[in-house]
């Protein structure tokens, strides 16, 4: 996946503190492999990608009393 897609990928995500958070993540992954992980980090990449777009994630409820 390119850094253009994943960026496109990451605007898309409509809860933004999650977004930065999971910019945060990536950006030290791909530091830690010189801008460049292997594939199979890639694929983890895109699974998790993937379950945040197809909102499998809980999003945190927030009461107001």
């Amino acid at each position: 996946m390119s850094s253009d897609e994943l960026e496109y990928r990451l605007e898309q995500i409509r809860d933004k503190k999650l977004a930065t958070e999971i910019r945060r993540f990536l950006l030290n992954l791909f530091l830690l492999f010189d801008g460049n992980p292997p594939p199979h980090i890639q694929n983890y990449i895109s699974e998790i990608m993937d379950l945040i777009e197809s909102k499998k994630i809980p999003v945190p409820v927030r009461l107001h009393f």
